[in-house]
């Protein structure tokens, strides 16, 4: 019987039955190890089922040293994709982080890649990402699997062709092996849909796990995955980042190929476009990832790729770091003020880095216009496809208002255009005049909230309405000191007060992390990341 037919409980249902079948009785874990658990942090290394090497190569590494590892022949391809499998599946039992699972077809291609390129043989050179474990984002397409983006009428499906990304990542050398989970829409940041349920956060499962790439938000927390893919329109690679604690990269629209993502927006509004880019435990991984991307001839695989190459270019001797304490419409809560204030003395403290207080622009209207953009037809494209299996909305999607959004005119488009080039110019100047070769700035005006009570994307979002690329750090968590204040250090208005008052107190927001975000300039990619890898050993004193 087609999926459409059927109601969305009884999709959901059979689809998790599925999911459970796909990890091994073995690989199980007792729910009373975790369950009342609030931060399952320990549980991947204290619950047993890892074998001492298993852990070793899952918790030892970032991407850049495991791949030296498994190149040099000190691990199999088969050892590597074990390890990440299982711990990818305590992650899915911890968290529910976890779409599509296999892990059958991905010890078979490590078998495959280990037979092919046996180090005592060896006579082909090793691909650039040779036997890594890289996870997907379940909007990104793999052969053979679903792609239903958490819609219940999506739901077995499977793809008939890979992504541009997925195919190219197999192409050099890479191990897919599971996808992630995400919220109903792509549109909100809570990572919670009607077929697979909701992601928790494991450092606070109280708090959300950030949206919408969730669901590798909190598999690379728990590093069942060490360096993955995810897409991000208005902030869903930084926002989950953010909340989880690791590193994540937003790419200039078009550097990474996008071509076979399921967007749930109406085809051909083409206003501001997703862009494909890396979330890891490290940012030379998001480096890694990147280069492995532009060196490899990306419009081979997607006919809307911008082949912008790999130029190892290397940052001036002394930077200009603009550094903006808010965004002018929303306030950071108390953590966030701290850290950035750490970071900031911290870069001021080396003779590598002059700092220059600059303001950001016009950005509440810039936001109302990111919006327009995101709701250009309205909400009868998302009505009609939960109606389709009599799905309800998500609270995150109902609260954030996008579907009571109306549409706009053809002239109304115009116009959104018009004023999005005004401030590209705008910016463009900021960065100009002031000579910068980045913006430091929080991500947003708080950490992770409690579920379902992410409202606004003011802080990622500007960045898309521009396409600038933009970078994540995780920098400390909460402390025991970053008390609630008063509520009329919300500078900004009522609703600047209201989403201030989220933050009660360190109690609440136990483990949280904190981060910053540093933004360069369209296309300048490659700069950014080698600018922000020198703040992030200045800050976290790498």
């Amino acid at each position: 019987m087609p999926s459409e037919t059927k109601p969305y409980q009884a999709i959901a249902a059979e689809k998790k039955a599925q999911q459970w079948n796909k990890i091994p009785k073995d690989w199980r874990i007792p729910t009373e190890l975790f369950h009342n658990a609030t931060n399952v942090m320990d549980i991947p290394l204290g619950c047993g089922l890892l074998n001492e090497t298993e852990s070793k190569i899952t918790s030892d590494y970032d991407a850049t040293a495991l791949l030296e590892q498994i190149q040099t022949g000190v691990w199999s391809v088969e050892q590597v994709t074990v390890a990440f499998c299982k711990r990818a599946a305590i992650a899915q039992q911890l968290t529910n982080c976890l779409t599509e699972i296999f892990f059958d077809d991905a010890i078979e291609r490590a078998k495959k890649l280990d037979r092919e390129y046996d180090p005592k043989s060896r006579g082909k050179a090793l691909p650039p990402l040779f036997g890594l474990p890289i996870s997907l984002k379940d909007s990104f397409q793999v052969r053979g699997y679903g792609t239903s983006t958490g819609l219940a009428c999506y739901v077995d499906q499977p793809a008939e062709d890979n992504s541009a990304l997925a195919a190219m990542l197999l192409d050099l050398g890479a191990v897919l092996y599971c996808k992630t989970n995400l919220p109903q829409s792509i549109m909100t940041g809570d990572p919670h849909n009607n077929v697979f349920g909701r992601t928790l956060n494991p450092r606070n499962k109280l708090l959300t796990a950030g949206g919408s790439t969730g669901g590798e938000g909190a598999l690379l927390a728990l590093r069942g995955s060490i360096l993955g893919a995810g897409t991000d329109i208005g902030g869903s690679i930084r926002v989950p980042s953010v909340c989880n604690g690791i590193y994540g990269f937003r790419p200039s629209v078009g550097l990474v190929p996008h071509g076979g993502v399921r967007d749930l927006t109406p085809p051909g509004t083409d206003g501001v476009r997703s862009t494909a880019g890396p979330m890891a435990t490290s940012l030379r991984d998001c480096s890694l990832f990147l280069k492995s991307i532009l060196q490899a001839d990306t419009w081979r695989y997607d006919s809307t790729a911008i082949s912008v190459p790999w130029m190892d270019l290397q940052p001036r001797h002394k930077l200009r770091i603009g550094v903006a304490l808010n965004d002018g419409v929303y306030t950071p809560t108390p953590p966030v003020r701290r850290v950035l204030k750490q970071a900031v003395d911290l870069l001021r403290g080396n003779s590598s880095i002059q700092i220059i207080p600059v303001n950001l622009p016009d950005v509440k209207m810039h936001y109302q216009d990111l919006v327009g953009y995101l709701a250009l037809s309205g909400s009868d494209h998302y009505y009609e496809q939960f109606a389709r299996t009599g799905e309800p909305v998500i609270p995150s999607l109902e609260a954030s208002g996008l579907l009571s959004v109306p549409g706009t005119t053809l002239h109304g488009f115009f116009d959104l255009n018009v004023r999005r080039a005004e401030a590209a110019k705008t910016y463009l100047a900021l960065f100009r005049d002031n000579d910068l070769d980045a913006i430091l700035m929080p991500p947003a005006p708080h950490t992770a909230v409690p579920l379902d009570s992410w409202r606004t994307i003011t802080y990622t979002g500007l960045w898309n309405y521009l396409d600038y690329p933009a970078v994540v750090i995780p920098v400390d968590r909460v402390r025991d000191t970053d008390a609630a204040d008063d509520l009329s250090n919300a500078q900004f208005g009522a609703d600047d007060e209201q989403l201030y008052s989220l933050y009660t107190g360190q109690e609440q927001y136990k483990d949280a992390p904190v981060c910053i975000q540093v933004v360069g300039y369209r296309h300048k990619d490659e700069a950014l990341m080698k600018t922000a890898a020198v703040l992030d050993a200045i800050i976290n004193k790498l």
